[in-house]
Formats: C-alpha cells, structure tokens, sequence
C-alpha cells in the first residue's frame, strides 16, 4: 500500500523566510540594559524587535499612541468639512462660507501643532 496521506501542517518556510541565524548575546550593565529595556518599552516593542531593528535600521520609529491616532482622526473629519466647504464655494460663492473657512483652517492649525508637539498644548505666546 502507498502513502498517499497529506501532510498536516503549515507548508515550509523558504531558506530566506526562516529565522534561523543567532547573534551573539550582548551584555548589558544594569543601567544600560535598563535603558534598553525602558526605549523598547516606549516605542511599543519587545526587546528583541527593538534591538533587530536597531541592528538593521539604526534607528527605532515610535508606534502611533491612542492620543496621536484620535489627533490624527479629528484631522482627517475636519479635511471632510473643508472638502464640503470647498464644494458649496464652488456651487453658491466663497463669501457665504468666508466665516466658516476661517475657523476650520484655525481648527487644522491648532490640530497639527498638538500633533507636532507631541499632543501637548503648547501655546506660543
């Protein structure tokens, strides 16, 4: 009898997919492990994502907070009402909606410096 049973399983990985190639260890004091362990912490990495990337990038990109991404949203709904606003210019004229142009570029203003400045509101005098 032949074995024509199919194998269970995931299919193989190719040779440039696996991840099979070990660095040495490093070792850390104690204060520099630390600071590794709080960087990773801080870009929302484990620690060996943290160090791969650092090894192969030298640099680590922060993930996007909750604060940043709801920023990033209440950006994107006031482009929508600047697009709207921009329709109806078009259709009854720009100085019926002069008003409303204002406060929404004012609003994006304000938007983006909270998101350059780290979501904190920073006025500058």
């Amino acid at each position: 009898m032949t074995d024509n049973k199919k194998k269970g399983g995931r299919p193989r990985l190719s040779k440039t997919e696996k991840k099979k190639f070990k660095l040495p260890p490093v070792r850390l004091g104690m204060l520099d492990y630390v600071t590794v362990k709080n960087r990773s912490k801080k870009a929302g990495l484990t620690m060996t994502e943290y160090q791969r990337q650092m090894l192969l990038n030298g640099q680590v990109v922060e993930r996007v907070s909750a604060e940043q991404m709801e920023l990033y949203r209440q950006l994107a709904g006031m482009g929508n009402n600047i697009n709207q606003l921009a329709h109806q210019a078009n259709k009854y004229g720009y100085y019926k909606n002069a008003e409303m142009y204002h406060e929404n570029a004012m609003q994006v203003s304000n938007l983006i410096n909270q998101i350059l400045h780290d979501g904190k509101d920073n006025k500058r005098a």
